[in-house]
């Protein structure tokens, strides 16, 4: 699936996630497990939580959009 977005994100050597340790490797975008800090803050901050932010993207009991099937096409087949 393509992004939709118009920039491409860059790895800086520097973690994203605002804590400003540098990075293990320069392209690395975080320190293990800051992805998941930064997802969940700014999912909270952005929707309240994470079933506002699936609603919002219409996904969830009365969405369009099956979350579970998304990520089924996504991973890899072995």
């Amino acid at each position: 699936m393509a992004s939709t977005q118009d920039k491409r994100a860059i790895p800086t050597g520097y973690c994203w996630c605002g804590c400003g340790a540098e990075t293990a490797n320069v392209r690395s975008f975080f320190l293990t497990g800051h992805d998941r800090a930064a997802e969940a803050a700014v999912i909270i901050n952005e929707y309240g939580g994470i079933p506002e932010f699936l609603m919002a993207h219409g996904y969830g009991p009365d969405g369009d959009k099956n979350p579970r099937e998304i990520w089924e096409q996504l991973r890899p087949r072995s």
